[in-house]
């Protein structure tokens, strides 16, 4: 397998208990050299921020709620369930972000689902990450942003401070590259979308000063170009307007590749089979598997208190 990632549990009493909440990743090789390691979890994945009654909610990340806040009390935030292929290259998460009822006569929690569809594949040189909300709030959710960063190490943490960050506009992919081995020899890693959902906003950056929500400022500061120096990258997609019962989709890939012209053909490859697997994600959010909660996950929830001493 050209890719290999592995995951990160939450904390290591779920761990022992046989449950892996999330599906956080530690570590991605390419062609067993490393090109992420360790990153910090805010600089690892997706970020949500919006306005849900006028207030701002900010999750940090969406897979870990160990390492999420949401500004409203008594939010909670666990997994519904959780399912792999017999060959463990396609996995599925599905999430629930709820807020507390304001009146005992309110019928039902408002919540927005996440869904999470992870596809690998054997001897190709990218993965993807399908993630999928439904506003079931009962109201409309304003300035929904989508981020999605990641702290890339190429060549692991002893070379990280020769890396390259660049994002590309006119293929609307962010990417890294190592600045000792050249644009001809050195492995890529970067992060996109599909061609019809190109990014609102980017940012190249070291990770400490990257963009991460500071001084109530929600978008990217699209700094193309960083390094040679330690770096990371995000991409964000902002939606104004979240309805009622809306699904939206967020199809993001990440590709590696030796040397920039093999990584660029990658990408082309890359972005025809993300839109071959499009379809299935959407009737795979419809299942109705998908809805049930895994009682077992729920008992257990997230919170840091029983969990994370």
């Amino acid at each position: 397998m050209d890719i290999f990632i592995d995951y990160e549990t939450i904390c290591i009493n779920c761990q022992e208990k046989g449950y892996s909440f999330g599906y956080g990743i530690k570590t991605i090789e390419y062609n067993g050299f490393t090109i992420l390691d360790l990153p910090q979890p805010y600089l690892n994945g997706a970020c949500i921020y919006f306005e849900y009654e006028n207030k701002p909610v900010l999750l940090k990340s969406t897979e870990n709620s160990h390492h999420s806040e949401s500004g409203i009390k008594d939010s909670k935030f666990v997994m519904i369930n959780a399912r792999s292929s017999k060959n463990n290259l396609v996995s599925r998460f599905t999430y629930s972000f709820s807020f507390p009822k304001k009146t005992s006569e309110e019928k039902h929690i408002p919540r927005i689902i996440e869904y999470v569809d992870v596809y690998r594949f054997e001897n190709k040189p990218y993965f993807f990450i399908f993630y999928t909300f439904r506003n079931l709030t009962g109201k409309t959710i304003k300035n929904f942003n989508f981020y999605q960063f990641y702290d890339f190490d190429i060549y692991g943490q002893e070379s990280y401070l020769s890396d390259i960050a660049k994002y590309d506009s006119k293929s609307g992919i962010i990417y890294q590259y190592d600045n000792e081995k050249g644009v001809e020899k050195s492995i890529f890693a970067g992060i996109s979308s599909s061609s019809d959902n190109k990014p609102n906003n980017f940012e190249c950056n070291s990770p400490q000063d990257i963009f991460i929500f500071k001084e109530n400022q929600f978008s990217l500061r699209n700094y193309a170009n960083k390094g040679p120096s330690d770096c990371a990258v995000a991409l964000q997609w902002t939606k104004p307007i979240f309805k009622h019962k809306e699904l939206i989709s967020f199809p993001i890939m990440i590709i590696a590749g030796v040397g920039k012209d093999l990584f660029f053909e990658n990408v082309k490859e890359a972005r025809k089979n993300l839109e071959i697997h499009r379809k299935p994600v959407y009737r795979s959010v419809e299942n109705e598997s998908r809805q049930k909660i895994d009682s077992k996950l729920q008992k257990l929830s997230f919170s840091k208190r029983e969990w994370c001493k």
